[in-house]
């Protein structure tokens, strides 16, 4: 009778090996597959922020036409570094200048110059990619961010 008892134990001392292998091929993808979509998600959200930051801060800026790069080079600054003079650690790892687009346009769509008075401000990225654990998520074009320019016109200045 013992016997019997002790060669039963023996024959499942493998069991708990192999069902763990066995659910291990389900959840190790499952885990790496939550942690991509939420390092993702947050760089998103990290950089949703810092572009409406952005755009907050073009939408109030005096706009003068013959200065309109200066301007948008503060803007950009605003949304890489925080102030608008570009100076300390970058807010946002691997965001770059040039995948900001910084427009300022009059109410029929046309660039804000010295003729058309500026009546919105849209930031957002161009070519930005996130790598995460499997892949790598680009953003074009989002996200995008619009305010109504409330700032001062100096077209002559």
């Amino acid at each position: 009778m013992m016997r019997s008892i002790r060669n039963r134990l023996r024959s499942r001392r493998g069991n708990a090996m192999v069902e763990f292998a066995l659910s291990a091929c389900v959840l190790f993808p499952l885990f790496i597959g939550t942690f991509q979509y939420g390092y993702t998600f947050y760089v998103y959200n990290l950089l949703c922020a810092h572009m409406r930051g952005g755009a907050r801060y073009a939408s109030l800026k005096t706009f003068q036409a013959s200065h309109s790069d200066a301007w948008k080079t503060a803007v950009k600054n605003m949304i890489l570094y925080g102030n608008s003079a570009g100076t300390g650690a970058m807010i946002q790892p691997g965001l770059t200048a040039a995948q900001i687009d910084v427009e300022i346009k009059d109410p029929n769509g046309n660039n804000a110059d010295a003729t058309h008075v500026p009546y919105y401000v849209t930031v957002s990225t161009t070519n930005y990619s996130v790598d995460a654990v499997m892949t790598t998520f680009n953003f074009n074009g989002k996200p995008a961010v619009q305010f109504p320019y409330l700032g001062r016109y100096a077209p002559e200045e």
